[in-house]
């Protein structure tokens, strides 16, 4: 289960002659995906809390993690919002990336797979021969329902995945297009009242705490080129997440206006668990879950993963 239109992004930036990025650089480009655990990076533009430690960031908006490692290593952005799997596989293909900062970590809230009305799907082996949704083909919810079939005694072989952004899932659903979705919060609520699906299984449950979802990555040379930026990053997105934990109103209108959700589907669930550490212990897991699902060749060190500025 190879993503080959990643692949194939990875091969064509592996061929851009990137120019080296000055180490005074004030203004940063991330990519990410409309989830809530880059909640930090929302709140911190919002409050201004980049800004006052001498730089601007410009949000850029993906459907599609997948599409982050080409950006970093033709610097079209310099930092990129994106699940542990897609930085795993492309750092198995030849990029040279690190993760400089976490994001949204385990528990998740209002995580649940999702069926179309009419499905009859009520359990795992349900999903034998149908077409399941995932915002991205190798990307972290993929990832996690293969383990997640694996587990139940499902062949993963005898569902089709295809991709679906967040977003679409419940249009998705209504239409056929699909036959169920991996969802999480904020979009899972959604989806249910909607009447676009229903929940039929907590499939996330017995991840273990603290398991890392989303990450801050860059280039490794933009990263040492850029130390005390990366060091200024990081308390920013500190200083966010204690902003929220008391600021409930100003997470909603952050999360709300950088993931295009309406503001009363945000409102309704809590903040995700954020976290700005890693540990090499929290990366290996996904390295040896990859490794299980035989997504990547090579032996990868955790630990040289993680930058420390």
């Amino acid at each position: 289960m190879v993503n080959v239109a990643m692949r194939a992004g990875l091969a064509l930036a592996l061929s851009v002659l990137v120019a080296g990025v000055a180490a005074a650089q004030t203004k940063v480009t991330m990519m990410y995906s409309a989830v809530n655990g880059f909640a930090s990076s929302f709140v911190a533009q919002e409050q201004g809390f980049f800004k006052k430690r001498g730089f601007e960031v410009d949000l850029q908006l993906t459907n599609n993690s997948a599409n982050v490692p080409a950006a970093l290593v033709s610097n079209s952005v310099q930092v990129g919002g994106t699940t542990i799997p897609t930085i795993i596989q492309a750092i198995d293909a030849g990029l040279d990336l690190v993760l400089f900062a976490a994001g949204g970590v385990f528990p998740l809230e209002g995580d649940a797979l999702v069926a179309r009305p009419g499905s009859n799907i009520q359990k795992p082996a349900d999903l034998k021969g149908k077409t399941v949704g995932v915002p991205g083909i190798g990307a972290l919810l993929h990832f996690m329902l293969v383990r997640y079939l694996k587990q139940n005694g499902v062949d993963p072989n005898e569902v089709k995945f295809i991709e679906i952004g967040f977003v679409q899932a419940a249009d998705a659903l209504k239409s056929g297009a699909i036959d169920a979705f991996p969802a999480v919060a904020p979009f899972s609520p959604r989806i249910i009242q909607s009447g676009a699906g229903y929940a039929f299984a907590e499939w996330l449950k017995d991840t273990p705490d603290g398991t890392l979802t989303v990450v801050h990555a860059a280039t490794r040379k933009w990263a040492t080129e850029n130390k005390e930026l990366v060091a200024n990053y990081r308390k920013a997105l500190e200083e966010a997440n204690v902003f929220i934990k008391d600021n409930r109103e100003g997470y909603n209108a952050a999360t709300a206006k950088y993931t295009r959700l309406p503001p009363p589907v945000v409102a309704a669930l809590a903040p995700p668990n954020l976290a700005v550490n890693m540990t090499p212990a929290q990366v290996k897991w996904w390295i040896d879950l990859a490794k299980d699902q035989k997504l990547i060749k090579n032996d990868i060190d955790a630990a040289k993963l993680i930058y420390q500025p």
